[in-house]
């Protein structure tokens, strides 16, 4: 069995958030990978997502020059796509709220510094999501908000050009018949 790309992982967090509810469109900008930032909306509610991957269930933060954490202040979740533990063909997807994320990092970061008062702001500070003994901070999963299971397999490749063009077309009949976009699906018929 081919191991899990991090374009996989990307594409399963996305799918996690469609499952949630959401309609979700990728944001492009400059530095982005493709998928790492989402704008997902539900109803009323537009929320950013950062998207998170790892491939060692190890989650990695870093801080721009004056310290502070890059990225999760800037979004209103954080969502993290890990492959699943004892299962190569699944995915597992935890929703984190990103004032969370800032504690949990923020006493990583303390522990850190105690070890290496010189540390560089740009050193990555690394929490995993398992519990691990003799990590000043591990066992994040138990911090998500929620989480969702998914086989790579049943989800589309991430960079699927048709994908954001259904998502627009839902969302813009949505629009148009003043209904949430939960509620709309697109079926393509072509004459020959």
């Amino acid at each position: 069995m081919k191991k899990i790309t991090k374009g996989q992982l990307r594409a399963c967090a996305r799918e996690a958030l469609k499952r949630r509810g959401y309609s979700v469109t990728a944001d492009k900008g400059q530095g982005f990978l493709p998928g790492a930032r989402l704008t997902a909306i539900s109803g009323a509610t537009k929320i950013k997502v950062a998207v998170r991957t790892s491939l060692d269930r190890e989650i990695g933060l870093m801080r721009d020059d004056d310290g502070n954490w890059r990225t999760i202040p800037k979004v209103d979740m954080v969502v993290v796509a890990v492959p699943a533990v004892g299962d190569p063909a699944s995915v597992e997807v935890f929703g984190f709220d990103p004032k969370v994320l800032k504690r949990e990092f923020d006493v990583a970061l303390a522990a850190q510094l105690e070890r290496y008062p010189d540390l560089s702001h740009k050193a990555p500070i690394f929490v995993s999501l398992d519990n691990v003994s003799g990590k000043a901070i591990s066992g994040l999963k138990k911090k998500a908000q929620w989480r969702e299971v998914l086989a790579v397999n049943s989800v589309s490749p991430q960079g699927n050009a048709n994908a954001g063009f259904v998502e627009r077309v839902k969302r813009e009949f949505a629009e148009l018949m003043g209904v949430d976009v939960t509620k709309v699906t697109v079926d393509f018929h072509i004459k020959a």
